[in-house]
């Protein structure tokens, strides 16, 4: 079959299109030409470009199979720019995946999605959930908590957060968090791609190990540091600013909450292995320092 990857340079993305590519054809769409040349090393066919309109998307979506939808984020430059890159981007995927015969529509989506959500990101995340439970179309929508990897911002602010002088945390550190590792991420994403039969529901996501953020940064910490202090978004932002680390007030917001799963297993679901947390922030520290040398 023929899998295509809407976002796929991303920190899922990454992850994702090693594994799709060991029993499918694999297309990956990326808006930065910069991106694409680490998609095709490893095995995908990449298309360079902005694709906001749905006839565009469509003609590079013809003979596909599975379309798995990873554009977005909370970082964006507005209120309006939220809902375009999490909301907007799947309206535009759907028509075109409708247009271009798609069977299947995968969603990556987050743990606290809500059309009546506070926190902007998470209300254009539950508006694009409704869109794919409402389009018709054979779907999964996966709900993640903070998933963390190389160049993942979640896990940037927290270190960030753990290693400054003094230590802080953003929200009162008491949220409670399951971070999950992005390749477990991807493997469900890939699972859900080769799963055989009418595919149709909403799962979620969550690491094997459940902490408070203060524990957290705590432990990330150099030993005998005080506790973390607690920052509201706001400030978080403007303190990540100077240590160079660059995320929106919608992104601190969303690292203030907590990130359980909130939906059907599916890590159960998938029959996927999770990774510990101590194993998977071993491993991105490992895949970083590969990356810096």
């Amino acid at each position: 079959m023929t899998v295509m990857v809407t976002g796929a340079s991303g920190l899922i993305g990454r992850a994702l299109v090693p594994l799709l590519v060991r029993n499918d054809e694999v297309r990956a769409c990326v808006r930065r030409p910069e991106a694409a040349d680490a998609l095709r090393a490893a095995g995908a066919k990449v298309a360079v470009g902005r694709f906001d309109d749905p006839d565009a998307l469509a003609e590079i979506l013809k003979r596909v199979y599975t379309l798995i939808h990873l554009v977005g984020g909370a970082s964006q430059a507005d209120d309006d720019a939220v809902l375009a890159a999490n909301h907007g981007s799947v309206l535009t995927a759907l028509a075109a995946a409708r247009e271009a015969g798609v069977r299947r529509f995968v969603l990556l989506s987050a743990t606290g999605a809500s059309i009546d959500a506070t926190n902007r990101y998470l209300r254009a995340k539950g508006l694009a959930e409704e869109a794919v439970a409402n389009s018709g179309m054979e779907h999964a929508i996966v709900r993640s908590t903070h998933a963390y990897g190389p160049g993942g911002a979640w896990l940037a602010a927290t270190v960030e957060g753990a290693t400054a002088s003094p230590a802080f945390v953003i929200g009162d550190g008491r949220q409670s968090v399951a971070p999950v590792f992005a390749r477990d991420v991807a493997a469900v994403l890939t699972a859900a791609d080769d799963r055989e039969g009418r595919l149709e529901g909403t799962w979620a996501i969550e690491g094997p190990d459940a902490v408070t953020m203060a524990d957290l940064v705590g432990t990330l910490a150099a030993p005998g540091n005080d506790p973390p202090v607690p920052l509201p978004p706001d400030d978080a932002v403007a303190r990540l600013e100077v240590l160079g680390v660059h995320i929106s007030t919608t992104a601190a917001d969303l690292f203030a909450q907590p990130s359980r799963a909130d939906a059907a297993d599916a890590a159960v679901a998938f029959g996927v292995t999770r990774t510990t947390l101590v194993d998977g922030l071993r491993a991105t520290a490992q895949q970083t320092a590969g990356v810096e040398r």
